[in-house]
């Protein structure tokens, strides 16, 4: 804590003491990393005014296939590797580039060497839809170095969705 005038503190920056009003509140520094009210508001500004990413950026997206019907399939090729993104980061959309079958989807999306579950998404191909979307997808902050990779399942079955990941970082 840093002493300002002889009645004025300043919790250090990302402190954890949490023993006082000011430790709780926060200091202007606090990063998103840290646990006051100021490093909680730097992650919602962080979390809507941050650039956007894709991977894969700059080539083909990534096909996820199905198993049998309403069973997820094998996990994909990785859509984030490990060690790319080197910050923490969350995925926003889920961008669905091709749907191979007229049928329902839900993709899981997995992360870091464990294969943690980062969240679910469904979205449907028919006869009168083109079945390409920006899907919304919300999750937890991804620890930075993680991989991230999909399996899915779809009410056909052995159906492929390709797919490519809009993410940004904090």
């Amino acid at each position: 804590m840093v002493r300002l005038s002889s009645r004025t503190y300043v919790p250090a920056a990302d402190t954890a003491d949490n023993s006082t009003t000011r430790d709780v509140v926060g200091n202007k520094t606090d990063t998103s990393a840290g646990n006051s009210l100021y490093a909680h508001s730097e992650v919602l500004l962080d979390h809507v005014h941050s650039a956007s990413e894709v991977f894969p950026t700059l080539a083909n997206g990534i096909a996820v296939t199905g198993g049998a019907s309403w069973v997820l399939g094998v996990f994909s090729a990785d859509l984030i590797g490990a060690g790319v993104v080197t910050d923490p980061f969350d995925i926003h959309h889920i961008s669905v580039e091709n749907l191979d079958t007229n049928a329902v989807y839900e993709l899981v999306i997995y992360y870091g060497a464990g294969d943690t579950e980062a969240g679910r998404v469904r979205f449907t191909k028919n006869a009168v839809q083109d079945g390409t979307v920006n899907a919304p997808f919300q999750c937890v902050i991804i620890p930075g170095g993680s991989r991230v990779r999909a399996k899915i399942a779809d009410s056909a079955g052995g159906s492929i969705a390709t797919i490519a990941l809009m993410v940004h970082r904090y």
